[in-house]
């Protein structure tokens, strides 16, 4: 807990043994959210989610923040850090604030920091407004600058093309999204880890959950009787998975030795991502293109289709490069 000058509690922090322990497990990536305030004091309920081996939610500390200042995001990331042994995540998923920003470079050095891209659409929703369900396909458009292209000049041809289509050339939201691409546009991040949680509905799906346990009425003491019930609850449901998964045997698309060690060694769920992954291999053609020495450069395409893909490998150093 941090104390003002009169002693009267500002910021608190809590994580139990349990949420350490997952954390230490599953604390690669961590989404952070403060949009949820369900107490008395209006204050920001701030958790921090990550996802487990089933790929459920799980909750590796939650904070009640005084206010959403620099100084409270930084004593609290500190904080964190301090309860997880110093350990830093790989990535963090945050809300775009520039307060929050600033503390995450301090405390995080480690850390890349990428925008939650559902908060990014929520937003874009109400500044664009007139364009985003217009006739246009606004919403289309922004789609694919957030998911697709490879190349960065083909992204930014297709922002530019998507501004003049829509005449927001001189939007001042949409001028400020820009200056962050680099944090929420897929074109900069697909070497990040997400965990798979970069449209942070997880997040949101937690505060949905958070709604039918914690009432704004709630005194700090209920508060915390009832966010113990939403672990509880949370951790029985891995309980739940981890049982079932010693019962259940995975229906495998072909018996091949690569899915029957897959199937051994994961979870149904991630057994399940894995096998469509391979499946997918099917449809891939490569072509060898040439070789210097022991370094093989191969073009691969999907389908057999125009857009190629460069893939180098080096046979001496076993490293693998596409591009």
């Amino acid at each position: 807990m941090q104390l003002d000058e009169d002693d009267m509690i500002t910021n608190i922090f809590w994580a139990d043994d349990r949420s350490i322990s997952d954390y230490n497990l599953f604390g690669d990536v961590v989404c952070f959210d403060t949009t949820y305030k369900t107490n008395e004091y209006d204050r920001p309920f701030a958790p921090f989610l990550g996802v487990n081996h089933h790929k459920q939610t799980v909750v590796f500390g939650a904070a009640l923040l005084y206010d959403e200042t620099k100084e409270s995001y930084k004593w609290l990331f500190e904080t964190f850090l301090g309860a997880m042994s110093g350990k830093q995540p790989k990535t963090i998923l945050t809300d775009q604030s520039a307060a929050m920003a600033n503390a995450i470079e301090k405390v995080f050095s480690e850390t890349k920091n990428r925008l939650c891209v559902w908060h990014i659409y929520q937003n874009a929703a109400k500044k664009l407004s007139h364009v985003f369900h217009g006739p246009g396909q606004f919403a289309t458009d922004f789609g694919n600058c957030v998911y697709d292209h490879e190349e960065e000049e083909d992204w930014l041809l297709a922002w530019s093309n998507m501004l003049e289509k829509h005449n927001l050339t001189e939007n001042k939201w949409l001028k400020n999204v820009f200056d962050v691409r680099e944090k929420w546009a897929m074109v900069y991040g697909r070497h990040t880890s997400t965990a798979d949680m970069v449209s942070t509905t997880r997040s949101e799906s937690m505060n949905n959950i958070l709604k039918r346990y914690l009432k704004s009425s709630y005194d700090l003491l209920s508060f915390f009787e009832h966010y113990e019930r939403v672990l509880g609850d949370r951790r029985y449901k891995e309980l739940t998975a981890d049982f079932k998964m010693m019962h259940t045997l995975s229906v495998l698309s072909a018996s091949v030795e690569m899915l029957q060690h897959a199937e051994e060694m994961y979870t149904p769920e991630i057994f399940s991502l894995f096998q469509k992954q391979y499946t997918v291999i099917g449809d891939y053609v490569a072509k060898k293109v040439s070789k210097s020495e022991m370094v093989y450069e191969y073009k691969v395409s999907y389908r057999g289709g125009p857009k190629e893909h460069l893939v180098n490998y080096d046979a001496i150093n076993q490293v693998v490069e596409c591009s």
